[in-house]
């Protein structure tokens, strides 16, 4: 099929990627190779870029297969020092300003009654919570990351909390309360290859670190040797070439199963401004 199908440099390219997985497994990145072996081995599917923003993105997803929500889980990534950092940060800031604005728009979508009646469960997924219930989020990771499994499989993501307990609305005011009895944790990320970026230099066996000799940074393929093993820079478009070629390579959203811990606090929301509304 190389042959006859491909260029030599297509078929080069195809390789190349599909020996990244087990690479990352040689490395100990078992969460990052099952996220690439998925997107390798589905039909090929290109991420809308405003699904990639919080306002923008759809509530409901077209198809289920875009959305993988049993790979990462949140056990794992309590085992990096930068996620337990970020919740802390969140357990200061679920119930803030910025929380309360993001609150009000929620719960203005929800039907409440004048008494107090449930207000979502822990049995709620990732992204059930999302559109509901979340209330606040930071970013974590980045290119300063040591070269481990959370950089290989996540790079820059969300960690996000959500509130859950009873809530009730005054039939009048339309002013909600909202007493919150557990927050929920959780991971939001999207597993795509769009756009220019850089994303290491590998050989078969893993992705070099710092301490090794600098290459020469070129755009495309297999680039020199360190002694008798290949060595190559890979970049966004070397996917972007093996879902041309393949018609495989479907992106897709991240969700990680959701942590709870509990809370006791009492949120009064007045109803939401034109203000709030605005992306």
């Amino acid at each position: 099929m190389y042959g006859n199908h491909w260029s030599r440099e297509d078929a080069e390219t195809v390789e190349l990627i599909k020996s990244i997985p087990t690479a990352m497994r040689r490395m100990g990145w078992t969460v990052s190779a099952q996220l690439m072996e998925r997107w390798l081995q589905t039909p090929a599917w290109v991420l809308p870029t405003d699904w990639k923003k919080r306002k923008t993105s759809p509530n409901l997803m077209p198809s289920f297969t875009q959305i993988d929500q049993n790979t990462v889980r949140m056990s794992w990534a309590r085992s990096y020092q930068r996620l337990r950092s970020m919740m802390d940060e969140l357990r200061t800031a679920m119930a803030n300003e910025p929380a309360r604005k993001e609150l009000r728009t929620k719960t203005a979508k929800i039907q409440l009654s004048p008494d107090w009646s449930i207000f979502g469960s822990q049995t709620y997924s990732a992204f059930r919570l999302d559109g509901l219930h979340q209330s606040n989020a930071r970013e974590f990771g980045g290119f300063s990351d040591p070269l481990d499994d959370m950089y290989g499989s996540l790079g820059m993501a969300t960690l996000k909390v959500a509130l859950i307990g009873e809530a009730k609305r005054d039939p009048r005011s339309q002013r909600v309360t909202i007493r919150a009895t557990h927050a929920g944790y959780y991971i939001r990320d999207t597993y795509d290859f769009n756009g220019f970026q850089f994303l290491g230099t590998w050989t078969k066996t893993g992705v070099l670190h710092s301490i090794q000799p600098p290459l020469p940074l070129t755009s495309h393929g297999v680039i020199s040797h360190l002694g008798k093993e290949p060595v190559s820079h890979v970049f966004n478009h070397d996917f972007e070439s093996y879902r041309r070629v393949t018609g495989l390579g479907g992106d897709f959203i991240v969700y990680s199963d959701v942590v709870w811990e509990p809370v006791d606090m009492t949120l009064e929301l007045d109803p939401p401004t034109d203000r709030d509304m605005e992306p």
